[in-house]
């Protein structure tokens, strides 16, 4: 058998003390919790004690004819009374321990959201859509387990094992130690296998991530995968990832099912010395019968209602290790930083500027190199060159889902990093090469910018964008439910919808980022006819590989490894930009050009 890899620590205790302390907006609830479960502990103490003096009654009464022992059928009552409200304590610990585990991990829940989606782009470069899918459903689905049984759980059982000890020492000092020997080792052996399976789990759960990431990458790229026949390597990939996942599983069930039968019939165990210590007891003439039967009670009680101890320990360390990797990201810092006393845009502009921008992305070589450039407001610039010379980056700085590492850039004279970031997203519409649509109507994926938008405005932006003419041919027109990433479309007319709902923003900046790339000759000149209109009241910038996309801009800046080398008009570009000159002619031959 091979070994399991080594595995992160899992710092339990630290994440323990931060679940915990969730609990903070809800402490007045909780503490109510916490009394009524000591008030169950308090009857949990008293109940075997009472058996006890039944019991002590009853063998005085042996052989005796007449009426019962004084006061025994008043202590049954009082026994009866005290089963009853131990049921009903059993009932309300069960629902208010479910409302405030639950207001607790929905908010846990919705901090992770807010934080996934407040953190820089370099998050979700680094981390696979998968990843962040395994992260938001199993480890929080597992976390919140912590809430939902674990905590309260703990909490019940302490007291349970605490209200034992103190009852069984009433009765004898040496009962309440031979309780305490015993639950000592056993809740110990408990955690040891716990922290081990945590561990075990952990790799577990990393393993399932890399599976999940193969599965959603083949739903969403299934057309490529059919396409291209890797259909039986892709089946291959996915079962050496299964081969994997049950490999460390085998290892958890073998380590898991070796050491449960020992820790489960362990309390079991302590009953044949509680009846050596009762009888040595009782033999001196120092203990009774009903003592001896109270003790075993409380161990009959404390061995089933700890039966699930194991399996609740076992839950509580994969909660924290899961917790753990929630917190990981709760506690990454590398978010857009917003300005004390931010800058406020004038009401009307769109005047850009770059000045010596210098930017890389972690652990990368250099992508823009000293990239100076002004585009004046209701100005448009055209961005073009060959793959991978950073247009897409350069653009993507403007909204900040990147910030430069040397040089600045502005917008109407301000800094960025000095704007409002949701005031400065506002003023940038963006139009990238994927059209992403999101599950909804035609009028919602329009309006995504600006909800209040009216009907008139989403139709003039749909007119501008080429597509009207589509959309009113829907069976529901504007209110027609389109499906994930706008599949029940083209990619054209996914295109266009996202062109319109960037016109509807009424951005002071238009961003095209290589937005009509996936569109015919006929489409991209209908949808540069409204782009043209558009951009007459607004700065505009074109990103694309095609001359015919970015010719009629009122100038031109070719960019190549990362740096400015010429910039000009479409025809003083064809007389002085070598590069220019040959992407042209190489388009010319390739029939892109007309």
């Amino acid at each position: 058998m091979s070994a399991a890899p080594p595995t992160p620590d899992v710092r339990t205790w630290q994440t323990l003390k931060r679940l915990v302390g969730r609990f903070r907006p809800v402490r007045g609830r909780a503490s109510g919790l916490f009394g009524v479960l000591l008030a169950r502990s308090g009857l949990e103490i008293a109940y075997p004690l009472l058996v006890a003096m039944v019991v002590d009654l009853l063998v005085d009464y042996q052989g005796a004819a007449g009426q019962l022992p004084n006061g025994y059928v008043a202590l049954l009552w009082v026994l009866a009374l005290v089963i009853a409200l131990r049921a009903a304590g059993f009932y309300f610990t069960g629902v208010m321990a479910a409302k405030v585990s639950l207001d607790v991990e929905n908010k846990l829940r919705t901090d992770l959201f807010r934080q996934v989606m407040h953190l820089r782009f370099g998050y979700h470069d680094k981390n696979r859509s998968g990843a962040t899918i395994v992260l938001s459903l199993r480890d929080l689905e597992k976390a919140r387990h912590f809430y939902r049984e674990v905590f309260f759980g703990y909490l019940e059982i302490g007291l349970l094992i605490l209200a034992v000890i103190i009852g069984s020492a009433v009765l004898h000092w040496s009962y309440g130690l031979l309780m305490a020997v015993v639950f000592f080792l056993g809740v110990g052996g408990c955690v040891f296998t716990g922290r081990r399976i945590a561990h075990m789990d952990r790799e577990v759960s990393e393993i399932y991530d890399g599976v999940t990431t193969v599965l959603q990458e083949n739903v969403a790229g299934a057309r490529v995968v059919r396409a291209f026949g890797r259909e039986p390597e892709e089946v291959s990939k996915f079962g050496r990832g299964m081969d994997k996942l049950t490999g460390s599983w085998s290892r958890l069930e073998r380590f898991w099912t070796g050491l449960m039968p020992i820790i489960n019939n362990w309390f079991a165990m302590a009953i044949p010395a509680i009846l050596l210590l009762g009888a040595w007891r009782i033999g001196a003439g120092t203990g009774t019968f009903g003592e001896v039967t109270a003790v075993i009670l409380y161990c009959r009680t404390v061995h089933y209602r700890l039966r699930p101890l194991t399996r609740l320990v076992i839950v509580g360390q994969k909660a924290t290790a899961s917790a753990a990797r929630v917190f990981e990201v709760l506690d990454n810092k590398d978010r857009i930083p917003s300005p004390a006393e931010p800058k406020r845009l004038p009401a009307r502009g769109g005047a850009l500027s770059f000045e010596d921008v210098h930017f890389a992305y972690p652990d990368g070589p250099p992508v823009l190199r000293g990239v100076s450039l002004d585009v004046p407001a209701g100005s448009s610039l055209g961005i073009i060159g060959p793959t991978g010379a950073g247009k897409s980056t350069l653009v993507q700085l403007l909204p900040r889902f990147y910030d430069p590492q040397a040089g600045s850039l502005r917008l109407d004279g301000m800094e960025l990093h000095a704007l409002d970031i949701h005031e400065l997203r506002a003023a940038v519409g963006l139009v990238f090469q994927e059209a992403f649509l999101f599950t909804g109507t035609v009028y919602e994926n329009i309006a995504y910018g600006d909800p209040d938008v009216d009907a008139q405005r989403i139709e003039a932006c749909a007119r501008q964008a080429a597509a009207h003419d589509f959309v009113t041919q829907l069976p529901e027109g504007y209110e027609t439910i389109i499906g994930e990433r706008g599949v029940s479309l083209s990619g054209g007319q996914c295109q266009r919808l996202t062109i319109a709902r960037a016109l509807a923003m009424d951005p002071r900046v238009l961003i095209f980022d290589d937005a009509t790339a996936s569109v015919d000759a006929v489409t991209e000149k209908q949808l540069f006819e409204g782009i043209q209109a558009a951009a007459r009241d607004r700065t505009t910038l074109v990103i694309s590989q095609r001359v015919t996309s970015v010719r009629w801009c009122d100038r031109i800046a070719v960019l190549d490894g990362g740096v400015v080398t010429a910039v000009g008009t479409h025809s003083e570009l064809l007389a002085s930009s070598p590069l220019y000159q040959e992407i042209h002619s190489h388009q010319q031959l390739t029939g892109v050009l007309p």
